[in-house]
């Protein structure tokens, strides 16, 4: 079995996954499958995809997935068929380092308790104006830690520290898991289950659930294509919650929370300042003004109707700015390097991260780092 089944499921709107797909077999050694997956026939019809799984035999196209179902179905079935002791997934237009599967045994070897192997990937908006400032902050530190779940648990579910989206850098999306927790979390699914627009986070909640151990990399593995979430008007299946996709990308993580927890037979204890600070984060990341107006005016709603909300509702006011605001920080920031969003005339993901991985500590100098608990 290979050490590594990275899947990408192809979704409508996104290109091609040649770039990645050519990084990743540039490393004839990489112990890895690769498992493409996609709506219709446009995997095989693709001359280049077809040519690439002709000459390598770790590509594997699955069959054509019915059009009826959702990102969180194609995902499922993407990963139901993986082979490889760890699984990992990204989308399309992603990047993730070619050599994860040495850095997976090195895990093994070294926090062999460990079942989710976590690192906080690099967010690049590849439509991200070049004309305002930002900055992207790279970690100076390589080694792999044991990280404490408890900690986690309350970042993740009571939103401890939290802006938009809580800090979470576990799960199957932009994660690695091994193969007996991935079992795990799809023999305990329930008819409620997987009923989101955000699939990355369902699995970063059922991750950090039943995980036996966590391990974090301190050095980012992967970038991640960024796209607007686009709120849509799909209601909670819980009867009565009043956070959902329709509002915002906060609320739909909330709901997806919730409804995780019910299914497991758990309440949702994350409602309090944090929670309400992510909903004022979340509608000043929005820029245009009636956008603004309207996801204000859902999260003021939900709010009051969540129980004790009213006492929140003097206080939730989020600041509208009509342009991003800039960020022209550079050099060394305690242990984190801030560089230019567009360092090396990076547009994309796949771009930055390739310019990165002349920065970054290689995969096998991180394999000789010491091993220490972060809390």
């Amino acid at each position: 079995m290979p050490k590594l089944s990275l899947c990408i499921p192809v979704e409508p709107g996104h290109a091609l996954p040649l770039p990645l797909i050519d990084s990743l077999l540039n490393n004839e050694a990489a112990d890895l499958e690769i498992i493409l997956s996609s709506f219709g026939n446009r995997l095989a019809e693709s001359d280049e995809i077809r040519t690439l799984a002709e000459r390598d035999g770790r590509i594997k196209l699955l069959p054509p997935a019915p059009d009826h179902l959702s990102t969180a179905q194609l995902w499922i079935g993407t990963v139901a068929a993986a082979r490889g002791d760890w699984v990992s997934l990204v989308c399309a237009e992603d990047m993730i380092e070619p050599d994860l599967p040495a850095l997976l045994a090195h895990v093994e070897s070294t926090i062999p308790t460990a079942d989710a192997l976590g690192w906080s990937p690099f967010q690049i908006a590849p439509d991200a104006p070049r004309n305002i400032k930002t900055t992207v902050a790279v970690p100076v530190l390589h080694n792999v830690t044991p990280f404490e779940k408890e900690a986690m648990l309350e970042a993740f579910f009571h939103w401890k520290g939290a802006q938009q989206v809580p800090k979470m850098p576990f799960g199957l999306f932009h994660g690695a898991i091994k193969r007996s927790l991935l079992e795990t979390i799809l023999s305990n699914c329930g008819d409620i289950s997987w009923l989101t627009l955000t699939p990355h986070y369902e699995w970063a909640a059922r991750v950090l659930i039943f995980a036996n151990a966590l391990a974090f990399s301190n050095r980012p593995l992967s970038a991640v294509s960024v796209r607007p979430f686009k709120p849509q008007a799909v209601p909670s299946a819980l009867k009565g919650f009043p956070l959902h996709s329709g509002i915002g990308l906060t609320a739909a993580i909330a709901e997806v929370q919730a409804r995780v927890l019910a299914e497991l037979g758990s309440q949702w204890n994350g409602f309090g300042e944090d929670f309400v600070r992510a909903c004022m984060y979340d509608c000043a990341l929005e820029h245009d003004k009636a956008r603004f107006t309207i996801k204000f005016e859902a999260y003021r709603q939900a709010l009051a109707a969540l129980p004790g909300g009213h006492a929140f509702i003097a206080a939730f006011q989020p600041p509208y700015n009509p342009h991003p605001p800039e960020d022209k920080r550079r050099g060394l920031h305690g242990t984190v390097l801030l560089v230019d969003r567009f360092i090396g005339r990076a547009v994309t993901a796949q771009d930055f991260f390739s310019v990165m991985r002349a920065v970054l500590t290689p995969v096998s100098l991180m394999t000789k780092a010491d091993v220490k608990l972060v809390r």
